[in-house]
């Protein structure tokens, strides 16, 4: 062989080496697959069995990582609101479960609202093989609140994949928000907040969960402390206590004021708000529900209140105006 076709050879090998490389899988990336592969037909109910084209930057999702299999009436309120509202742009529900006697409510809102799916996935699948596999093991053999850290890490995770918009299952809609791009809300919470996928900031949080010493003792270990840690090491905010809307120098997301998305939080229940009685919406704080594009029932202690009909309750008014499906069930369970 002489010096130059040996070269050729070479040099052969070299680019066939080169596209191997290039051809191999990147797990974080290949999520596609991975939820298609967790997710299983139940008897009577549309189960979507790919969510590509349907989870985008447009895309409202939820996350049910309970396992429970249902959604309480209040969760499915919140649900049906978004579907409504925000048609005909999609709305996912990813649920760790689904029990059978469920599957009666959910059929009406696969066949009437079209843009509406529930997808069933099983974490341990969905994070095998990626950067969150050993945080995952970590979470599911340490966790004092699997249900909370599951759902923190599963969020993140679509996020960094699909982008769009998260929201806690306690958040009811009062309008369209397509009109908003990327945000987190101004008190950092990681309930609400929408994303271009692999947009820089919450890459550097995925990033940064990847890496994380778990520690089971830490409730907001997965979600808000970390989201802070790395919103002030690359955001510089004028710390006006979010006053406005303000966009975030060096990381290109808006950081609403808190009372874009209302927090109720359980001093408010503490304080009475349960046992008031309203005639309409706009009697409740009128000069910040006018702008609201939603309202966070941010505490799970009162999770499981019932929606009870003509008692003028801030969440049966909602109910009434914004899940009307969900609110004509009632009789049937209270």
């Amino acid at each position: 062989m002489t010096c130059r076709t040996r070269n050729v050879f070479i040099a052969l090998a070299l680019i066939c080496s080169i596209y191997v490389i290039a051809k191999q899988p990147n797990m974080d990336y290949d999520v596609l697959n991975r939820i298609r592969s967790t997710i299983r037909s139940e008897d009577g109910i549309e189960i979507l069995y790919t969510v590509g084209g349907w989870h985008n930057f447009n895309t409202t999702f939820f996350i049910e990582s309970s396992g429970i299999g249902y959604l309480n009436d209040r969760y499915a309120c919140s649900v049906e609101a978004a579907a409504r509202l925000q048609h005909p742009l999609p709305v996912i529900l990813y649920m760790t479960g689904i029990k059978k006697q469920a599957i009666a409510r959910y059929n009406p809102w696969t066949k009437n609202f079209t843009n509406l799916k529930l997808v069933k996935v099983d974490p341990g699948i969905l994070f095998k093989n990626t950067s969150f596999d050993r945080l995952y093991l970590d979470v599911k053999g340490q966790a004092t609140d699997l249900t909370e850290h599951i759902s923190d890490m599963m969020r993140i995770f679509l996020l960094k994949h699909y982008g769009g918009l998260y929201l806690d299952t306690d958040t009811v809609l009062l309008k369209n928000t397509s009109s908003l791009g990327s945000f987190l809300l101004y008190n950092l919470v990681n309930g609400i907040m929408k994303f271009e996928s692999n947009h820089f900031l919450v890459n550097e949080i995925y990033n940064s969960l990847a890496q994380k010493k778990y520690n089971n003792r830490s409730w907001d270990g997965l979600g808000f402390l970390t989201i802070r840690d790395i919103t002030k090491k690359y955001c510089e905010l004028s710390l006006q206590k979010g006053n406005f809307d303000e966009a975030g120098k060096n990381c290109n997301v808006t950081f609403l004021r808190t009372d874009t998305f209302l927090p109720i939080k359980w001093v408010d229940w503490k304080n009475g708000l349960f046992m008031q009685s309203f005639k309409k919406l706009e009697d409740f704080r009128p000069e910040v529900m006018k702008n609201a594009y939603g309202i966070h029932f941010n505490n799970h202690l009162t999770s499981n209140i019932p929606i009870v009909r003509k008692k003028g309750q801030i969440h049966e008014i909602i109910a009434e105006r914004y899940c009307p499906f969900v609110y004509s069930t009632l009789p049937k369970f209270y």
